[in-house]
């Protein structure tokens, strides 16, 4: 019992210096009256002075109604390309979008919405006017329109009614409910696991800085690595997904309470952010290397928050028939998507009659690329498609077992996704790398999973 109170006093602590750099020095962690709030480059300046503060994980909210009148860097048009966006509460169901006319390599621009970038023109003789109960994220574009990822950094500014605790975790930053529904102090933290470090597990502190800034993943489809600040995260899933299952793994470690504290509530904010994106539309579905990461960080976030809905996901959004008339059906995260298990769909068919397989591959744990909306793509042969090894099942290593030291196989409600995981890290690889993309996963797997 006393880790998990030294875990919880580190981690309320945590937040009132998050707080405290947020609000320009306060040391008592205190709200205070400023015209202008800072974060990861970019500047919201006011028409004077409000009531300011930061939430758990350092993202800063100011009491409304609140008249912005700049915001740095400045939104501008060059070369018929507008840059440095803002949008309020973005939409999780579509990609269009307000931050970037260039996004998604877009020349034509059809997938670019001015009326919803409410950053250009903001001035105080025009002032962007929000009330409480808003998001704004605003962003900083890169200068190349032929980049990739298009921009470089993106943060968020919530607007509240009242002054949240000092251990709240921000609301969601994509349209939908505002409230603050979660604290540190709900935290189940006798929910983690306190497994032995192996000696090639890096210092925790890493993985913590990789979640600091605003991963901004609204956009659904594989699109959306356009979407993702150069700053705040990985472009590719195979490095998202990575990211992720180092997290869940060093989160179960025997470390110093203090040493996870930063870890573990940028994380679970992740979750948090991740759960409103899907409940407002958003998916990830497979699509060869893209989509995987997204569903592990809701779960978690669940079980620690000991949050029904986060839980609940694996039932509601389970894999569907997939419809091609309607476009309806498939999956909504991709290693759901890709993983399954070979039936026999007719008398003497198997897997519909897609990818040569025999009666001998009954009951096999599989991949495919697109397996839930393109079963044509799958294929038995184990090296016909370079992104099994390269691209996906080498990223989800860690989540897969940090979900397994967790018991969230039945929250994750898909069991060919754990199946088809053992069954990759049983087969010989050439290269460790494809084994597990960060070698100290494989190692944790080798260690731990007889046990879970």
């Amino acid at each position: 019992m006393l880790p998990v109170l030294l875990l919880r006093c580190w981690l309320l602590l945590g937040c009132v210096a998050a707080a405290a750099v947020a609000q320009h020095g306060d040391r008592a962690g205190e709200p205070v009256r400023s015209d202008v709030v800072r974060r990861h480059g970019i500047t919201w300046h006011f028409d004077g002075p409000y009531v300011v503060g930061a939430f758990a994980n350092g993202d800063p909210w100011v009491v409304g109604p609140v008249r912005i009148v700049a915001i740095e860097p400045k939104c501008s048009e060059t070369a018929g390309r507008v840059v440095h966006g803002s949008m309020v509460d973005p939409d999780p169901s579509t990609q269009l979008q307000g931050y970037d006319s260039a996004l998604y390599g877009d020349r034509e621009q059809q997938r670019y919405r001015a009326d919803w970038n409410v950053a250009l023109g903001v001035s105080r003789a025009m002032p962007l006017v929000l009330p409480p109960d808003r998001s704004l994220v605003s962003v900083q574009s890169r200068p190349d329109p032929g980049e990739a990822p298009l921009l470089q950094t993106a943060a968020v500014l919530t607007v509240v009614a009242l002054p949240p605790p000092p251990d709240a975790f921000r609301p969601p930053y994509v349209r939908g409910d505002k409230r603050v529904r979660h604290r540190i102090v709900d935290l189940d933290l006798a929910a983690l696991r306190q497994l032995a470090p192996l000696p090639m597990v890096p210092p925790i502190d890493g993985t913590a800085r990789a979640f600091e800034r605003l991963w901004l993943d609204h956009v659904p489809g594989s699109e959306v690595c356009w979407l993702h600040p150069r700053d705040n995260m990985p472009m590719a899933a195979r490095d998202l997904a990575a990211l992720v299952g180092s997290a869940g793994l060093q989160l179960n470690l025997d470390l110093p309470a203090a040493q996870k504290s930063d870890l573990l509530v940028r994380f679970v904010q992740l979750g948090i952010d991740l759960h409103a994106c899907l409940r407002g539309g958003c998916r990830w579905p497979a699509d060869g290397p893209h989509g995987a990461g997204r569903k592990f960080p809701i779960l978690f976030a669940g079980r620690l928050l000991g949050d029904a809905a986060m839980l609940a996901i694996g039932r509601e959004f389970a894999v569907a028939p997939w419809d091609p008339e309607s476009g309806r059906g498939g999956a909504w995260f991709a290693e759901d998507g890709q993983t399954f298990v070979v039936t026999e769909t007719a008398p003497g068919v198997w897997n519909g009659g897609h990818g040569g397989y025999r009666g001998e591959h009954a009951g096999l744990a599989e991949w495919g690329r697109a397996h839930a909306e393109r079963p044509d793509l799958d294929r038995a042969v184990w090296l016909a498609d370079p992104d099994r090894l390269t691209a996906t099942a080498n990223g989800w290593v860690g989540q897969a077992l940090a979900a397994r030291i967790l018991k969230l196989q039945d929250a994750w409600a898909h069991p060919p996704f754990f199946a088809y995981v053992d069954r990759y890290l049983q087969v010989p690889h050439a290269e460790p790398w494809q084994r597990a993309w960060v070698g100290w996963h494989a190692a944790m797997w080798d260690a731990y999973r007889a046990n879970h």
